[in-house]
Formats: structure tokens, sequence, C-alpha cells
């Protein structure tokens, strides 16, 4: 009876699903970039500062690496239906939180269940559209996939500028929510209810695992949120933090090589292409995630644009990253794995090496070296993600995607933060360093002198700002040399005449694996 339920589960129409689903992630997607430009709005309305305003997108993010985590155990345990249900009314329960509270505290309790609800819906959407249909479309589900995480990501803090410009900022929580419901209806009337997952035994949930780890991400959060602010290790409280993290994440470490069914696995660093390819991702992300946090704050802080135009500083990576993640599945038989992890990163240097920034410029100047940055992240994720699990079994591809996806979504706090801190403290040296030089006619007034260190201040975040192009563009160059040198390709990407879709490529791999198991037993 079980075998019946599920050939009888591609019966089931897969318009709610794809819709549904889709929708779905589109608003998780949506609810953790639209806060990006619009940082002082936020501060303004929780009656705190913008660096405090950034912790909504910092425990966004923490939460929804969190998510991912789970939803493996989710799913065994409830199944995918089950789940998906639960992710949403999370998602919505966090929603509407965040639409109704103005205190700053219950604002991160409302993007942590936002985040989780997200982070879950991330591998369960994508593991749906791929179960639900054939593997001749395998490349081009995906294509779709991740367009609908990635457009609103995309267009998502043009869109929160412009409600936080022209209504609230909350705005953004209100239009969600009846999204989330049709979401929530469509969806579970497209996925399939199946039986088969609860009828197999369902491993204990590693809570000692995800405490561990939980305690350890919460600490080591709270140590760059609040790092700058405190004096970093100048601080007593900085000091047992960052003491606190160490221990629980050493512990969480030492806890997963000895689980028997463990929340995370490390083993798959032991292999270079998923240590090296992980690094790079990582790297990519990162910097993508800190100048979209950055510029959008720069252009609203110094140049005096709101949270709308601010925002749409960001729109031409859309234009760039869409098309070409769109024919990812043709380019990477075309170049080659390797090639193109390669030349994304050069494409990444050249993006930070011809950007320029200005007091005095327009937020055209930043639209090409955006449009190429675009360009890159469009080639960023598919060929590291298959370099990554290149030498993954396919009995362990789950796993290492869990894993994998973990890391790199945490990342993209780490680069928030390590930017943001280099860009305060350089710009304060600057500001150092212009009164050292700067010398008055004779004595000024307040709103004289006011107006002064104003302009100083403006300057000095703009070319501490230009400082950190160029060093992301030295960064990027590094990557590429790493990506070329010293990943190993692909088997099936290596042979003339390479494949030309997802499954052409995986047929090749099987076929030379196959022949050469024969050649060893030969």
């Amino acid at each position: 009876m079980t075998s019946n339920r599920i050939s009888d589960a591609p019966t089931q129409p897969l318009l709610p699903l794809f819709v549904g689903v889709g929708l779905a992630l589109s608003v998780g997607s949506f609810e953790g970039a639209s806060v990006l430009g619009i940082l002082p709005y936020i501060g303004g309305g929780l009656a705190t500062s913008s660096d405090h305003a950034l912790w909504t997108l910092t425990y966004f993010i923490v939460h929804w690496s969190l998510g991912i985590t789970v939803m493996p155990w989710g799913m065994r345990r409830w199944g995918p239906r089950r789940l998906y249900e639960i992710s949403t009314v999370i998602t919505l329960a966090g929603t509407l939180l965040g639409a109704l509270t103005g205190n700053l505290w219950l604002m991160l309790a409302a993007r942590a269940m936002q985040g989780f609800g997200a982070g879950l819906l991330v591998p369960l959407s994508q593991h749906l559209f791929l179960e639900r249909t054939p593997k001749a479309r395998h490349g081009v589900v995906t294509i779709v996939w991740s367009n609908a995480m990635l457009i609103p990501f995309f267009a998502g803090p043009a869109l929160g500028g412009y409600l936080a410009v022209s209504h609230d900022w909350r705005d953004i929580f209100w239009l969600s929510l009846p999204l989330l419901v049709i979401a929530g209806w469509l969806g579970r009337k497209g996925i399939v209810a199946t039986e088969a997952l609860r009828d197999m035994q369902t491993e204990s949930f590693d809570y000692r695992g995800f405490g561990l780890l939980y305690g350890g991400l919460l600490c080591l959060q709270m140590v760059m949120d609040q790092g700058q602010d405190d004096g970093w290790w100048h601080a007593s409280q900085i000091d047992w933090l960052s003491l606190a993290a160490a221990l629980l994440l050493a512990a969480f470490a030492w806890w997963e090589s000895r689980c028997k069914h463990p929340l995370l696995e490390f083993r798959f660093f032991r292999q270079r292409n998923y240590a090296l390819g992980l690094l790079l991702l990582c790297l990519g992300w990162s910097l993508f995630m800190a100048w979209a946090a950055l510029l959008p704050l720069w252009a609203e802080s110094d140049l005096g644009y709101n949270g709308y135009w601010g925002s749409a500083l960001l729109l031409p990576i859309a234009l760039g990253a869409v098309p070409v993640g769109s024919a990812m599945d043709r380019l990477r038989g075309l170049i080659g794995l390797r090639r193109l992890a390669a030349l994304c990163f050069l494409l990444f240097a050249v993006a930070y090496d011809i950007a320029y920034a200005s007091p005095s410029m327009g937020l055209a100047g930043l639209f090409l070296p955006m449009l190429i940055q675009g360009i890159a992240v469009g080639m960023l994720f598919v060929p590291l993600t298959l370099i990554v699990l290149s030498g993954v079994d396919a009995r362990d591809i789950p796993s290492a995607a869990t894993t994998s996806n973990f890391i790199r979504v945490f990342s993209a706090n780490v680069g928030v933060t390590l930017l943001s801190v280099y860009w305060i403290r350089q710009s304060d040296v600057a500001v150092s360093a212009l009164r050292a030089t700067t010398h008055s006619g004779g004595a000024l007034s307040m709103q004289a002198l006011a107006a002064l260190y104003r302009q100083m201040l403006i300057q000095a975040q703009t070319l501490s700002l230009d400082n950190l192009f160029r060093l992301s563009a030295w960064l990027s160059v590094a990557a590429a040399a790493v990506a070329y040198l010293a990943l190993r390709p692909a088997t099936a990407t290596a042979v003339a005449r390479g494949p030309r879709s997802y499954v052409e490529e995986e047929e090749m791999a099987a076929d030379v694996g196959s022949v050469e198991n024969g050649q060893a037993t030969g």
C-alpha cells in the first residue's frame, strides 16, 4: 500500500506545489533582504541606533542557518506536508509579531522566528520540487527554485525602501502576511501526504548538539554585534562571551564526532574539493552580503539618499544575476566547473576594482560595478556547489549539503560584521588624520564646527569604503587563483565535448566511474 501511495503521488497537480511552495520561499527571502537598506528607519522605529538595527538582519541569518540544520530530521519525523505547515506557521507568527511590536528585543524574537521558518523552507522546497519532477528537468527546476529564492533577495531591498519612505517599514510584514497565508494554503494542496516516511523508524533528534550549537552561535553573534560598541576584548563582557562561544562550539564539534545521528557532519572536510570549495563559496557569499548591507547605509548616511534610492542601488545586481543564473545549466557544461568558479571570482575582482565612491557622485556611478557583481553572483552557486559535492557519495549528499548550506548561510554574518567593523575603524582613523591636517583661520562658531566635522566624517567614511573595495578585489583575485589551481575538476567535465545538462553530466560521471571500476577489477 505504501508503494501505491508513492506511485500515485505525481498525479496530484503540480501548479499548487510550485506556486505555493515557491511563494513561501520567496516571501522568506524577501523578509530577510528587505531590511538591508532601511536600517536607519528600523532604528528610529525601535528607538535605537542603526548599529543595533543591524541585529534584525544578523539574527535572521543565524536562525535561517539553524533552520537548515533541523530540516532533514523534521522531514523524517513529520513528513514534507506537516513540516511545510510547521515552517509556514512559524514564519507567520514571527511576521505578525514583527508587524505589531515596537520593542527591539521582541523584534529580534520575531526575526528569529522568521529566519528559522525560512531556513526550514530552503532545503524543503528544493526537495519537493526535485521529487515531483523527472530527472530530465531537474536542471530547469533547480533554476526555477534558485530564482524564486534569489529574485526577492535582490529586489526586496528596493521594495522595502519604498515602503519605508512612502508608508511605514512595518508594511514589509503586513504585505508578507496575506502572501504567507496564500502560500500555506496552496502548498498544502500541492504537497502529497505520504505515509512512507512515517512508517520508518526515525532516529532521535540531536538535542544536545542543537543546544550546544545554538548557545555557541548566540554567544558568537553577541560578540560580533556588541564588540565594536564595547571595545572588543578590552571589555570583560566580550571576553566572557568569546570564551563561552569558543567552548560551546568546540564541545559541539566534539559531540558531533561521537553522536550516532549528528546534526552536522564535519568528516567531509577531509576532502579537498569540499573544504576549499566551501571556503570559496562562503567568501563570495559573505562579500556580497556585506556590500549589500554597507552600500545602502553609506548612500543614505553620507550621500543623503532616502531608503528607497539607497536600496535601489542593489537592483543592478538582479539584472546581472538572474539571466546568468538561468543560463548556468548550459554554461557549466561548455566551460567547466573549475574554470567557471575562477571566472566568477575574477568578475568579482573587476567589479570591486572599478567601483569608486565619492561624496559628490550619484548612484549611477556604481551601476556598472553592481551589474558585474550581479553577473558574478549568478555564477557563484552552481559550479561551487557541484564542486563541493563532487567527491561525496550519493547516500551522503543530503548530510554534506546540509552542513555546507549551514556554514555558507552563517558566513554572511561574519562578512557583514568584519566589513562593518573595518569601515567604522578606518573611518575613525581617517577622521583623526583629517583633523590633524585641518587648520581654521580663526574662531569658528559651533554650527560651523559641526558642519566641518560632518564633512570630515563623510570624506573619511568614503575613503574607508574605497579601501574596502580594493581589499575585496585582492581577496577575489586570490580566490580565483585558488579555484583554478587548487580545486580538482570533476571527471564528467574534464572530457572533450562536455555535458550540456545536469542529467547528461550525471550519466557521463556514472559511465566513467563504471569503466574505472571495471579496469580496477580486471
